[in-house]
């Protein structure tokens, strides 16, 4: 009985210090991460939810170390009651280990409860406020698609703004179409109504709503496309214009909910490999790194209201919301990373690698 004492105990301890030890390494990531919401879950009432966990970390314990005959009935009992003492023992670590997290950022916690409780009030008095300052933009995408587009072309934007940057064109060429490829089209047909405007979305098996070597200028806005799609449907000598944003846009929220980033980069490089890829000519490459600086909640939420709606919902993304807000207190501003990048792109042959 006693070697069974003498190994929970052993457990207990290296429990104890493997849980301190990760304890101190997340609280030095989320200390320069500022992640205010962390230190919020400190501030809980303790629950013990792993007893699963435990019955099996115990039982590989229990065979790799019981001394009994393997299935005898001194075995039973001693497995029994090792899971048991384990168990406990593990209820035990997590509570101490809790009380230890209280004390240890107790004035991160209060700093954070105060927070969240700003954010709270906030949240319900929220105002329309575009005072938002954005460094000078590097190009002008309506210029530029305006180099491209004749009087008798067929022109295709393809965006995901319900139809409003193709609203905001002007001339129109002989023939214009917004292809919608996430909305339902009676969402932007009324504001279509009174133009030469064809509304139209992608078919169910995802293609471009057109004939082959239909249409002389694709411009895709902020929107994802199949290049092979847009190959197709171009005449030949066509243009394809494609604003995008890059990875390193709006750095800052990415980092919070994709810690680990994303594979590869997307810019204008990239891109124009792509489309270099179908046998495309890229025309023009243009890139645009910038910040964006807020000085209240109030300009950080109408922004993403504006550009990404679901961005805007405090509530879904808090830990980030409290994460400005802090930092807004602490410098008076939040600053955010942009990146764009547009090609153009023309369609030298009918057919693909001919």
């Amino acid at each position: 009985m006693q070697y069974l004492f003498i190994i929970l105990a052993t457990f207990i301890g290296m429990l104890m210090l493997m849980q301190m030890v990760l304890f101190e390494i997340t609280r030095s990531k989320m200390a320069k991460s500022d992640n205010v919401n962390w230190y919020l879950s400190l501030n809980r009432t303790f629950s013990y939810n792993r007893v699963g966990y435990m019955v099996f970390v115990c039982l590989v314990c229990y065979f790799i170390s019981s001394p009994e005959a393997m299935f005898s009935t001194a075995w039973f009992i001693y497995l029994i009651l090792f899971i048991a003492m384990g168990i406990v023992a593990d209820a035990i670590v997590q509570y101490m280990i809790l009380i230890y997290g209280k004390q240890r950022c107790k004035k991160e916690i209060q700093e954070a409860i105060l927070l969240q409780n700003e954010l709270e009030q906030l949240s319900q008095t929220l105002m329309n406020d575009e005072t938002y300052v954005k460094t000078p933009e590097q190009y002008d995408e309506k210029e530029i698609l305006k180099k491209y587009v004749e009087p008798t072309d067929h022109l295709a934007f393809l965006s995901v703004d319900k139809g409003e940057f193709a609203k905001e064109y002007a001339p129109l060429p002989e023939a214009a179409f917004v292809v919608e490829p996430y909305s339902e089209l009676e969402s932007i047909k009324d504001k279509f109504e009174d133009t030469p405007f064809k509304v139209t979305k992608l078919t169910p098996s995802g293609q471009m709503p057109f004939k082959d070597d239909k249409i002389d200028v694709v411009m895709c806005q902020y929107s994802n496309y199949d290049k092979l799609e847009i190959h197709r449907v171009l005449k030949k000598d066509g243009y394809f214009i494609v604003n995008q944003n890059g990875t390193a846009n709006l750095k800052e929220f990415l980092k919070i909910y994709m810690p680990y980033g994303m594979k590869g980069s997307w810019d204008a490089f990239s891109c124009a490999q792509t489309l270099e890829d179908i046998e495309m000519k890229v025309i023009e490459k243009l890139e645009d790194y910038g910040t964006i600086r807020f000085h209240s909640l109030n300009a950080l939420h109408t922004y993403f209201k504006n550009n990404s709606p679901d961005l805007g919902d405090i509530n879904k993304y808090k830990i980030f919301y409290l994460k400005a807000l802090k930092e807004i207190k602490e410098r008076s501003f939040y600053e955010m990373t942009t990146h764009r990048f547009l090609i153009v792109a023309q369609k030298v042959k009918n057919e693909l690698f001919d």
